[in-house]
């Protein structure tokens, strides 16, 4: 089932205010390996804003790590890109990172020509930490061997338009995830690399601004964040809602968040959309799933707020509104529901959807 993003960003800096949940950590590696990747920084700095926006992404590092692994590496493997337009947009002095060594593989010259050090120093650093960076290695090798396959045809057949002679790195894949990233935020298309008018987009100026990503939006395409707002007299957007759930749910949803990199008002959000989206398209099998019982639920205490609270966006809140009045006017219905009963059934399709229904949708995935 698809999610409804509409509603889900979070502004910059902004923390759960609820004293049991802590913020899932992302920098501490743990046993990830941290490796220094170069960006553009106009690339760099959209992806930021990526990570503001949309609720689930605690970090670049973390929108890099979804990306990579579920989006660009399986187009990558399953041979959907562009390798040609791929490197010539990541490839240069600069991808040499901490190491010092170019794309080829050997050390860049001491006397680096005036050119190479601007480009350079139009870099931006972030320490990007992985469980395995193989299958990283993996897609680089692929692309190197795409290229190659490609110099022997046009070798062979002839050709127009020149190709990057060089190997392709890990870190040549990660800026081609952050390019990708970067590009559909300022409006291009999804999947860059894999679009045939991907030349149109990238263009021959490397650093996009944002006035000119304005200008090439699609029409009528809105752009794709909006952050949610701040209420008057509150310090943070959106309205706190409780979801009345047992301490070993909790425990679960809380477990689960962390297992997926976000923490469990994230997959409360989420599975409150899944579930309102269920009642307006399939009304029938969201009732099914909100009138069951369960363990996970429990009662709410008099004069006490115990619940587990989440903050909702305005909008979503309203639509869970909506759900409740919509499903209590249908035929035949006995005990009215009510807010409660809708919460407690999203807790529930939190802790129980499979867990890739319950990871943040990629930037340019629709719905």
């Amino acid at each position: 089932m698809s999610t409804d993003q509409s509603d889900e960003g979070r502004p910059n800096g902004e923390t759960e205010p609820v004293p049991e949940e802590e913020p899932v950590p992302d920098e501490k590696f743990g046993s990830k390996e941290g490796r220094l990747i170069y960006l553009r920084p106009a690339d760099e700095k959209e992806l930021g804003r990526v990570v503001a926006a949309r609720g689930g992404y605690k970090s670049v590092p973390h929108l890099l790590r979804e990306y990579l692994s579920r989006s660009l590496i399986p187009r990558i493997r399953e041979g959907r890109c562009f390798p040609g337009r791929l490197l010539a947009e990541t490839t240069g002095r600069a991808s040499s990172g901490a190491s010092g060594k170019s794309p080829t593989g050997g050390k860049s010259p001491a006397g680096d020509s005036a050119k190479g050090q601007a480009e350079s120093q139009a870099r931006t650093k972030i320490q990007l930490g992985l469980e395995s960076w193989e299958p990283v290695e993996a897609a680089a090798r692929a692309l190197t061997g795409a290229v190659r396959r490609l110099e022997e045809r046009r070798a062979r057949e002839g050709g127009a338009g020149a190709l990057p002679f060089c190997r392709c790195g890990e870190a040549e894949v990660v800026r081609a995830a952050a390019r990708e990233i970067a590009t559909w935020s300022r409006g291009g298309p999804p999947e860059l690399f894999s679009q045939e008018s991907a030349c149109r987009w990238l263009g021959p100026s490397r650093e996009d601004s944002a006035k000119e990503g304005a200008s090439r939006r699609e029409p009528g395409r809105e752009p794709p964040h909006q952050v949610l707002p701040i209420l008057p007299g509150r310090e943070r957007g959106g309205k706190p809602v409780q979801y009345y759930i047992t301490e070993e749910a909790k425990k679960r949803l809380k477990s689960k968040g962390a297992q997926l990199g976000q923490t469990g008002s994230d997959l409360a959000r989420r599975a409150t959309r899944m579930l309102i989206r269920r009642v307006e398209e399939a009304p029938a099998e969201a009732l099914r799933h909100i009138t069951e019982e369960s363990r996970l639920y429990r009662e709410p205490r008099e004069g006490k707020t115990s619940g587990f609270q989440v903050y909702l966006a305005v909008k979503t809140k309203r639509r869970v509104e909506r759900a409740v009045a919509r499903l209590n006017q249908r035929p035949g219905r006995g005990d009215r529901l009510g807010q409660l009963d809708v919460l407690q059934a999203a807790a529930r399709l939190a802790i129980e959807a499979p867990d890739e229904k319950m990871r943040p949708p990629l930037p340019g995935a629709s719905g």
